[in-house]
């Protein structure tokens, strides 16, 4: 997480995922606990490229003169 928001990324992922919950109840009803664990699976895969492509693009800033 980035030292100047970790709160802040935390909050976006959060939404993104309260938002996808309720997509998934509002067209097929209450997701079945495997439909859960298998959206919190995706996002966290996701956050977790996302983070390390941040990272990357902030190493590859702080190389250039």
């Amino acid at each position: 997480m980035s030292a100047e928001h970790p709160d802040r990324y935390e909050q976006i992922w959060q939404r993104v995922r309260r938002v996808i919950l309720d997509v998934v109840n509002s067209v097929l009803g209450p997701p079945p606990p495997d439909v859960m664990q298998k959206i919190d699976d995706v996002l966290r895969e996701a956050k977790r490229d996302w983070e390390k492509g941040r990272d990357q693009c902030q190493d590859e800033a702080d190389e250039t003169p």
